[in-house]
């Protein structure tokens, strides 16, 4: 980062880690413009087991496109992103006084069109995955995918889980 060590408060890093290679070096970073005594923190999703709406369609597309396979294996293998991933790389920069915690927060879906939708319109890695297959490949994801959703009832509201890793850690004096 362009800016001079010491400078901030704190450095809070919402929802990008996980998705940035460079983990390590851009925590360091955001030690290195905070103060002594000064806070680093983060939230991120935990992608293995930590998003059951995602894990439907992730899971099922698994067994039918390698490709959907590959993205999932890449996703779910990031370790620092399971619990205590996060406070373990921390800890490694020099981090003290930390602490992770999850948080859940419900994703609510009115209907399996609401919930289909989300990983088929819009921006997200899930849409390109998707749109990048060819329609029948698509197709059979979205038909076994309804079939999770639906589990036998009625279409209609669901709600799934989402689960975010949190950190926190203070910068020594």
């Amino acid at each position: 980062m362009r800016f001079d060590d010491n400078v901030f408060d704190a450095a809070v890093c919402s929802l990008a880690l996980d998705v940035i290679p460079e983990i390590e070096q851009v925590v360091a970073e955001m030690k290195r413009v905070t103060r002594p005594g000064g806070v680093v923190a983060s939230a991120v999703t935990q992608f293995y087991g930590g998003m059951p709406a995602f894990d439907l369609v992730y899971n099922i597309g698994a067994v039918l496109e390698a490709e959907v396979a590959k993205v999932r294996s890449m996703r779910a293998g990031r370790t620092q992103f399971w619990p205590n991933g996060q406070a373990a790389l921390w800890r490694k920069v020099g981090l003290a006084d930390v602490a992770e915690v999850p948080v859940v927060v419900d994703c609510e879906y009115q209907s399996f069109a609401d919930y289909w939708a989300t990983f088929t319109d819009g921006p997200g890695s899930v849409t390109g995955m998707l749109m990048a297959l060819s329609d029948d490949a698509r197709s059979s994801i979205e038909q076994h995918v309804r079939a999770g959703y639906l589990v036998g009832l009625p279409d209609g509201p669901r709600s799934f889980p989402m689960l975010f890793r949190v950190v926190r850690g203070r910068v020594p004096a």
